[in-house]
């Protein structure tokens, strides 16, 4: 008989329950692995909103995850999982945090194997994924007490342009760029120059120290804009001294 029993993984991150649950889920967009975990690959985000799990791709499709069943902040969570996959019968996720000294012991486990066509390729696959998301979550709360990542991303047209920048149709690729930075809590601000056309700047502040190689992959390859050539982007760390 194959094995169908619930996987069980868990991870101990350095924060009590309250802020491990908060990244978990309030902050699930800054850490969740897109480009080797989603539906959609890299570029989109993924979020808990209105009692759902939403990944919302490059393009702007919004795809749903899965359903929350329970809410119990700061001690657990559950919910329904198909991505990819139709709601009609989904597996089941239950996420516990429990206070161990100055850290937190987050478990997961995944139950419900039998409504996949293949119960056993499915559960050895979660098996191996869940380890690296837990990972990316226990690395992401190291960095909240660790300062912030401020970066200012320069942009100026690449191409020569018939009209103003916000006319071509290459240009929405940025306002969605800019809609997922939103998103993650990443952007602070974004605008144009007023004295060069079709120039501007977007500010990013990414939480944690030493991540100016991940802003680097934001602006150059998430922000399709820059990747097919429509914008140039120079992007610089910016040393913040004073904020409100």
């Amino acid at each position: 008989m194959p094995d169908l029993s619930p996987i069980r993984r868990e991870v101990l991150v350095d924060a009590d329950p309250e802020l491990a649950f908060e990244v978990f889920t309030e902050r699930v967009g800054l850490w969740w692995p897109m480009a080797e975990h989603s539906v959609h690959g890299e570029g989109g985000s993924v979020a808990f909103t209105d009692g759902t799990i939403v990944e919302t791709s490059a393009a702007g499709e919004v795809l749903l995850w899965g359903t929350v069943t329970e809410w119990a902040p700061p001690t657990s969570l559950a919910f329904t999982w198909h991505p990819g996959r139709t709601a009609d019968n989904p597996s089941s996720v239950t996420v516990t945090f429990t206070a161990a000294g100055d850290q937190t012991l987050v478990r997961l486990e995944h139950a419900g194997w039998e409504v996949y066509a293949d119960p056993t390729a499915a559960r050895e696959e979660y098996g191996h994924g869940w380890p690296t998301v837990l990972g990316r979550f226990r690395d992401d709360v190291a960095t909240r007490d660790k300062g912030d990542t401020w970066v200012a991303l320069l942009h100026t047209p690449a191409v020569p342009l018939d009209g103003p920048v916000f006319a071509d149709p290459r240009f929405g690729d940025h306002i969605a760029f800019l809609g997922r930075m939103s998103a993650a809590g990443y952007l602070v601000a974004a605008g144009s120059f007023g004295d060069e056309a079709g120039a501007g700047m977007t500010v990013l502040r990414l939480p944690g120290s030493g991540r100016m190689a991940e802003a680097d992959r934001l602006a150059t390859e998430d922000d399709l804009s820059v990747a097919s050539g429509f914008f140039a982007v120079m992007v610089r760390p910016w040393n913040v001294v004073m904020s409100s």
